[in-house]
C-alpha cells in the first residue's frame, strides 16, 4: 500500500509540474486532430518534394539487433532510432514490394513497444499482422528482408515458427484482442512472473464483431491486458470508396473515435497522470480521493470502451516518443487487473510524402521507386480476373436495377471499387464484417434485390455459419462472389483460397461454378445473375485473363474479328463443355487444325487410342483448364498411341453427369484437376463415378489432382503449383505414368 501511495504522490507532483517542465508537449488548447496536421507538417517539410531520399547512415539502428539492444538508448536516440528504421523500411519494401505504409504508420509505436516491455517474455500481437515489418527489423530479421514475401523467406504476416518474438501468427484481422486475453489468462493462471500482454489492432480490424466479443469477456474477466487502438481512419481498402454510405471510412465506430479525436486535444503524461487513480483498487482510490480533484478537470472520453470495462486512455499522438514512452511505462509497472485501452492516432503512411498522396496510401505495392514513390508495373496483357467480374457486373447491373454489390472492407480487392465508381448508390461496404455481410445480403434477398456478396475465398470462411443457416437453409438467392480461390502468391497460407470447394461443396441448395477463362467468367457473371431460385457461388482466382489470341490458339474459340466479346452470357446451369478432342482438334472450333495433323476428331489416325487404357479423359475445374490443354498436347507429341480429352466441368454442384458418364465410358484413365484442396471437386466426381457404378468393372482408372494437405508459403503463384504437383508438366506425368509409358521408381527400404 505504502509502495502505491508513493507511486501516486509522484504522478500528483507530475501532475501539478508547471509547463515548463513538458515542453515537448502540445498545448492543451489545440484539438488532436490539428496536432497531427502539424506533424504532418512537419514530416513533409523534412523530405520538402522529389526526390525523396533517407539518411546515408544508420549508426543507431545499425546497433540495435534486438529489442534488449534499445534499452540503453536515451529519447534522443529513440527518435533518431526511429527516423532510421523508417527509412530502412522505405528502402527495403522499394525492393521486394509488400504492405508498405501500414508499417510506417506504426514506427514510433513499434519502438516505443520494444523500448518499454521486454519481448519474448511480454506478449505484441498484432492484429492483421501487416504493419509488423518494423517489428521483423527490431527482432532479428533486418537482413532477411530481401526474401520479404518469397520463396524460402520471411513471412510479411507474424508467425510463431518464424520467431520467438512472433506472439501469435495473423493475416486476418480481429483476432489480436481474443488472442492477448488468453494468453493474460494463462499467465495468470500459471503463476507467471510478468504478465503483460498487449494486442495492438486497428480502428478498421476493431470493426470485426470477434474484437467486441473479446472486449466484452475481458471486461468481465478483469483480464490484465493493455490493447492499443491505432486509429488512423483507414477502414477499407481503399478507404474513399464510392458507397451507398458515402466516401467515408465504412465504420460507424470510426466515426466514434475520429469524433473523441476532434473534440479533444490529444493527452500527454501529465493528462495520463491526473486519471491514473482510476486503475487502482477502490480502497486505494478511497485513500486517495485528492486526486479526484484533477480528474474531474479532464474529459476522459471512451465511454463506449469504459461501459465494456476498459479504462480508456487517449486520444494520443502515436507519432509523439516523448508521450507514448512514459505512459506505456506506467501502464506496465501497474498492478491493477483492469483492461485498458490506449487510443492513439496515427498517420497511414507517416514521414514519405508519396504514400500520403496515394488513394490507398500505398497500402499494398510493388517495387517502387523511393525517389519519387512511382511503382514498377509491367504492362499486363490482359485486364485483372478481379475488373473483369467488376465491369460484367456493372453489365448486368445496368439492365437490372435490383443487382447490388456488397463487400467487407475489401472494394479494392473485389472490384466493389469499381462498381461502385459507376453505381455508388447500389454499393455497400460494411467493413470488416463477413458474418453480417453475409446475412445482410440474405436480408436483401428476402425483400427482393439481387445481392452480390463480394468476399476473398479466405475471408468467406469467416461468415461460414452465416452461408449455411442464413442462405442455404433458406434458399435464399445470395450471390457469394470469392475472388483469390486457389493459391494467391506472396501472401501466404492465410490467404490462399484453397477450402472454399471443399467448404461450400458440403451444404445443401447451392450452385458452385467457376470459370476457366476471363470469357466465361463474364457468363458467369450474368448465370449468377439469372439465379433466382437459390444461392450461387462464384470463385475465381487471384490474376488476369490470357488475351484474345491465346484464347484462340490454345483454348480453339473463334473470336469474332479476334476480339473477345465486351458482355457475358448466360451458360446452362450444370452443363460442361469439352474443349479438347483426341488427336489436338478443339471442340470450341471444329475447323481449327489439330495439333498433330490428325483430321479424325474423335480418336486421331493411325493406332491412336484404339486401346481403352491408351484413352485419357482430363476433366478440370476452373483455371487449370490451360494447363491441361497444354499437358495433353505434350503427351500426344509424345506417343503416338495416347488419345487425350480435355473437358471444362464449369460446375462443381450440379455436375454434369451426362457428360461425366460419356468420359467414364469411353476412356480408360480419368483424372479431374482442380485448385482446391482435398474434399472438392475430384471427390465429388469420385462419389459420383462410384454410385454410378463406373468404377465396378474395373476398367477406368480415376486419379483426383488437388492442392496437397499442407501449408503453402509465400512464394510467387507458379511456384506454388509447383509445389503442388498442378502445372502442365505434372498433368502430363500422371498420364504417362498411368498409361505405363514411363518407368515408375519403387521405393525400396
Amino acid at each position: 500500500m505504502k509502495f502505491i501511495q508513493s507511486s501516486i504522490a509522484a504522478l500528483l507532483l507530475a501532475a501539478a509540474a508547471p509547463t515548463s517542465a513538458f515542453t515537448t508537449f502540445a498545448p492543451r488548447t489545440t484539438p488532436a486532430s490539428t496536432q497531427l496536421q502539424s506533424t504532418r507538417d512537419a514530416a513533409a517539410s523534412s523530405t520538402s518534394g522529389p526526390p525523396y531520399s533517407g539518411p546515408a547512415s544508420k549508426p543507431i539502428l545499425d546497433s540495435v539487433n534486438y529489442p534488449r539492444d534499445m534499452k540503453r538508448l536515451d529519447m534522443r536516440e529513440l527518435k533518431q532510432l526511429a527516423h532510421e528504421l523508417r527509412w530502412e523500411l522505405i528502402e527495403a519494401v522499394s525492393k521486394t514490394g509488400g504492405h508498405f505504409s501500414s508499417s510506417l504508420g506504426v514506427i514510433e509505436l513499434t519502438v516505443a513497444l520494444h523500448y518499454v516491455f521486454d519481448m519474448p517474455e511480454d506478449d505484441i500481437i498484432w492484429d492483421v499482422a501487416h504493419q509488423c515489418y518494423p517489428h521483423k527489423m527490431l527482432t532479428g530479421r533486418r537482413d532477411r528482408f530481401p526474401t520479404l514475401r518469397q520463396l524460402g523467406g520471411i513471412s510479411g504476416f507474424c508467425k510463431r515458427k518464424e520467431s520467438e518474438y512472433d506472439s501469435f501468427g495473423a493475416g486476418h484481422s480481429s483476432t489480436s484482442i481474443s488472442a492477448a486475453q488468453g494468453m493474460s489468462v494463462a499467465k495468470s493462471m500459471l503463476n507467471k512472473r510478468r504478465n503483460n500482454c498487449i494486442a495492438v489492432i486497428g480502428d478498421g480490424a476493431i470493426t470485426g464483431g470477434m474484437a467486441y466479443e473479446a472486449m466484452n469477456n475481458a471486461g468481465y474477466l478483469s483480464s490484465r491486458m493493455i490493447v492499443v487502438l491505432n486509429d488512423n481512419g483507414q477502414v477499407s481498402l481503399p478507404t474513399g470508396t464510392q458507397t451507398a454510405g458515402g466516401v467515408r471510412p465504412a465504420s460507424q465506430l470510426s466515426a466514434y473515435t475520429s469524433n473523441l479525436i476532434v473534440s479533444k486535444p490529444f493527452q500527454d503524461f501529465r493528462d495520463f497522470a491526473k486519471n491514473l487513480n482510476k486503475l487502482f483498487p477502490e480502497n486505494v482510490q478511497d485513500v486517495n480521493k485528492r486526486i479526484d480533484e484533477y480528474a474531474r478537470g479532464v474529459v476522459t472520453g471512451g465511454t463506449l470502451f469504459e461501459e465494456l470495462g476498459f479504462f480508456y486512455v487517449g486520444p494520443i499522438d502515436g507519432h509523439d516518443l516523448d508521450n507514448l514512452v512514459p505512459i506505456l511505462e506506467k501502464l506496465r509497472d501497474s498492478d491493477s487487473n483492469k483492461p485498458v485501452l490506449l487510443h492513439i492516432k496515427t498517420e497511414k503512411g507517416h514521414g514519405y510524402p508519396p504514400a500520403l498522396a496515394a488513394s490507398d496510401r500505398m497500402h499494398g505495392v510493388g517495387k517502387f521507386d523511393i525517389a519519387t514513390g512511382i511503382q514498377v508495373k509491367g504492362k499486363a496483357a490482359a485486364p485483372s480476373l478481379t475488373s473483369i467480374f467488376a465491369n460484367s457486373l456493372i453489365d448486368a447491373a445496368t439492365e437490372d436495377r435490383a443487382i447490388v454489390g456488397i463487400t467487407a472492407a475489401m472494394p479494392g480487392g473485389t472490384g466493389m471499387d469499381i462498381f461502385g465508381r459507376r453505381f455508388p448508390k447500389r454499393t455497400f461496404d460494411v467493413g470488416i464484417a463477413e458474418q453480417h455481410a453475409v446475412t445482410f445480403a440474405a436480408g436483401m434477398a428476402c425483400e427482393g434485390l439481387k445481392p452480390f456478396c463480394c468476399i476473398y475465398s479466405t475471408f468467406m470462411q469467416r461468415g461460414y455459419d452465416q452461408v449455411v443457416h442464413d442462405v442455404a437453409i433458406q434458399n435464399l438467392p445470395v450471390r457469394m462472389i470469392l475472388d483469390r480461390a486457389g493459391v494467391v502468391g506472396n501472401d501466404g497460407p492465410t490467404h490462399h483460397g484453397c477450402y472454399d470447394l471443399a467448404y461450400m461443396g458440403c451444404i445443401p441448395n447451392l450452385t458452385i461454378m467457376s470459370p476457366s477463362d476471363e470469357i466465361e467468367l463474364k457468363n458467369m457473371v450474368m448465370t449468377c445473375a439469372g439465379i433466382d431460385d437459390g444461392p450461387s457461388v462464384l470463385r475465381y482466382p487471384r490474376g488476369v485473363g490470357y488475351g484474345a489470341e491465346k484464347l484462340q490458339k490454345l483454348f480453339g474459340y473463334s473470336l469474332e474479328n479476334g476480339e473477345i466479346p465486351t458482355k457475358g452470357t448466360p451458360v446452362e446451369i450444370g452443363k460442361g463443355r469439352i474443349i479438347r478432342r483426341p488427336g489436338g482438334v478443339r471442340a470450341l472450333s471444329e475447323d481449327t487444325e489439330p495439333a498433330n495433323g490428325s483430321k479424325d476428331g474423335k480418336m486421331g489416325t493411325g493406332s491412336r487410342g484404339l486401346l481403352k487404357e491408351h484413352r485419357v479423359a482430363i476433366l478440370t475445374l476452373g483455371t487449370r483448364l490451360s494447363e491441361a490443354l497444354v499437358a495433353a498436347d505434350e503427351v500426344e507429341e509424345l506417343d503416338p498411341d495416347l488419345a487425350v480429352t480435355v473437358a471444362d466441368a464449369r460446375f462443381m454442384k450440379p455436375l454434369d453427369v451426362d457428360m461425366i458418364r460419356e468420359l467414364a465410358e469411353n476412356n480408360g484413365i480419368l483424372i479431374t484437376v482442380e485448385e482446391g484442396s482435398i474434399g472438392g471437386f475430384g471427390d465429388h466426381v469420385l462419389h459420383f463415378l462410384s454410385l454410378d457404378g463406373a468404377l465396378d468393372e474395373g476398367d477406368l482408372k480415376f486419379r483426383p489432382m488437388v492442392l496437397p494437405d499442407t501449408y503453402f508459403e509465400a512464394a510467387t503463384q507458379y511456384e506454388q503449383y509447383e509445389m503442388a504437383g498442378l502445372n502442365a508438366h505434372h498433368i502430363r506425368g500422371t498420364v504417362m505414368r498411368l498409361t505405363k509409358k514411363v518407368d515408375v521408381p519403387v521405393l525400396v527400404d
